[in-house]
């Protein structure tokens, strides 16, 4: 390393060992490997001298209820008492499976192994090939997302305590973020409550997360002051059933629902830009219907889920949009079956498609079903989780459900939110204390680019996704009230702290390496800047937090 660096992973060759250890376990989301990899951090945290001598200062945060038992870990330096901020060194340890690896998937977790053996093939995207050329990356699950974020951050963490720096830090290393945020979601609960109990003004969020490319093709390295939000609207189709041979006696779900996706899939309906960040556009993630056997009934029951994710649109903005595009789905095959009853001479009228919220149809099966109506609802939703469903799972299971009740009022839609949800969220200029992060990321750009050569670009939104989305939250009860109506997973089996999340209010900026690929067979993570750059980078910025 082209710079000093102290503690237990101080060189090159050390910190890439540590990444190796790492990487080696295969914690992928949702499997007891989570539960063997928070063992390791644990094993690592506790190499350190500072917490040999406190061994109170480490512990794990379990994740309520869940069927693996996993947690989170968390490590606590208090190298300034008297202070009253806390930085906290956030990263997660769980990584998507790897069956993309095909006949290479026993390799994708021992990462110099898995670099040889690519060296022999000659089907590599171009990209990759060139890079794997360079003898420059290293490729393997986890490397890039995020294994090497939570080596760095190790390493740095060993620097400070080693260096006696007085600055309190707070590791704090999480399972689920590939799926629920589960691990996270549970950790803010206990970050509101250490800020609480320690008298901390202000928590302040170092993420790890890696550099990603904005479109194909982008070499730049990029610091993120903020997460992009996402919502996972669940559109129904509750069809009017038919046999086959008089299709126009009634209305398909599956035709209803595909309608609906027609319309939504790459919608710029949902545009948001900001400055330069372009949001994507949603796209379907699932798309089925309820018809398990074949006969010649028509579907009666569909339903897709919708990814869709934000910068500054609120969920009531979101959900409106969702039942503007239903609405007009649901004119539209209202005119078709106008137009086909002329053509066929059917003397009747049509039936009409209906759009309704999950809020709406519940408040109503309440007021006419009364505790019965509820108490079907709950044994649904207990049942779900029994036979091992998830939240999703029992949010489509209710909305079956609640489709049955009112069977009567098909052919409609049903609207609702499945989860996660996650916030947007970004340092403001308007406010002080995140006006001052601003400033000083300005400033670490500019020393790494003195120090290092290195051009780093600032991004508003980091844009896969991540834990800082659950860092903060506007105190704005319509959120609140909005989620409690229309997901009925939520307080449900989907526990959201959003109490917790208003408290702790931590702001939080993103310093990592730089990789490509994540999530694809060709993950690689750039060695040069994830040894000599990204540590630097970070214990620059810890400086910085201990001089302002």
């Amino acid at each position: 390393m082209n710079r000093s660096m102290k503690g237990n992973w101080n060189s090159k060759e050390k910190l890439i060992h540590l990444l190796g250890e790492l990487t080696a376990v295969e914690s992928v989301v949702g499997t007891s490997k989570e539960v063997e990899m928070g063992e390791k951090i644990e094993e690592l945290v506790n190499q350190i001298e500072y917490f040999k001598a406190h061994p109170e200062a480490v512990c794990r945060i379990p994740i309520k209820d869940d069927h693996w038992n996993r947690f989170s870990v968390t490590a606590v330096y208090e190298g300034n008492p008297d202070d009253s901020s806390a930085y906290v060194l956030l990263s997660h340890f769980d990584v998507v499976g790897v069956d993309d690896f095909g006949q290479y998937k026993d390799l994708a977790f021992d990462h110099h192994r898995y670099t040889k053996q690519l060296e022999q093939l000659e089907d590599l995207p171009v990209d990759a090939a060139t890079d794997l050329a360079t003898g420059e990356w290293l490729f393997g699950r986890g490397v890039m997302d995020m294994k090497a974020g939570l080596a760095v951050q190790l390493a740095v963490m060993s620097d400070a305590i080693e260096n006696r720096k007085p600055i309190n830090l707070i590791l704090l290393a999480t399972p689920d973020e590939e799926r629920n945020s589960d691990g996270m979601l549970a950790a803010v609960e206990w970050l509101a409550e250490l800020k609480q109990t320690k008298g901390y003004d202000q928590m302040v969020g170092i993420c790890s997360e890696p550099s990603f490319t904005s479109f194909p093709g982008d070499q730049s390295k990029y610091v993120y002051t903020g997460s992009v939000g996402k919502m996972l609207p669940l559109v129904c189709a509750v069809g009017l059933e038919t046999h086959v041979g008089e299709p126009l006696a009634g209305v398909n779900a599956s035709w209803m629902i595909s309608e609906v996706v027609s319309e939504m899939e790459l919608s710029d309906r949902f545009y948001e830009q900001s400055g330069e960040e372009i949001v994507p556009p949603p796209t379907v993630l699932r798309l089925a219907d309820l018809k398990y056997e074949y006969n010649v009934q028509t579907p009666t029951f569909a339903y897709a889920t919708f990814n869709i994710l934000t910068y500054t649109k609120t969920v009531q903005d979101i959900l409106d949009e969702v039942n503007e595009v239903v609405s007009e789905s649901a004119t539209k095959i209202n005119q078709r079956l106008s137009d086909r009853y002329q053509t066929y001479k059917v003397k009747r009228q049509h039936p009409a498609v209906s759009v309704y919220t999950y809020g709406e149809l519940k408040e109503r099966g309440t007021a006419l079903y009364g505790e019965s109506f509820t108490a079907q609802l709950e044994s649904i939703t207990k049942r779900v989780y029994q036979n091992g469903g998830d939240t999703r799972d029992v949010t489509i299971a209710l909305a079956k459900e609640v489709g049955d009740y009112f069977v009567d009022l098909a052919p409609f839609y049903l609207v609702m939110l499945a989860p996660p949800f996650y916030p947007s969220v970004r340092l403001e200029e308007k406010n002080a204390d995140e006006a001052a992060l601003l400033h000083e990321v300005g400033e670490l750009q500019k020393w790494t680019e003195e120090t290092f050569g290195e051009n780093i670009s600032r991004m508003h939104y980091f844009p896969g996704l991540s834990d800082v989305s659950y860092g903060k939250m506007d105190k704005d009860l319509k959120v609140k009230q909005t989620l409690e109506r229309e997901m009925p997973a939520l307080s449900n089996g989907y526990d959201l702290p959003i109490t917790a999340i208003q408290s702790l209010q931590m702001a939080t900026v993103n310093i990592g390496p730089y990789g490509k690929d994540a999530h694809k067979r060709t993950e690689r993570l750039h060695l040069p800047f994830f040894t000599d750059v990204t540590p630097y980078m970070l214990m620059r910025f810890i400086d910085q937090m201990i001089k302002k």
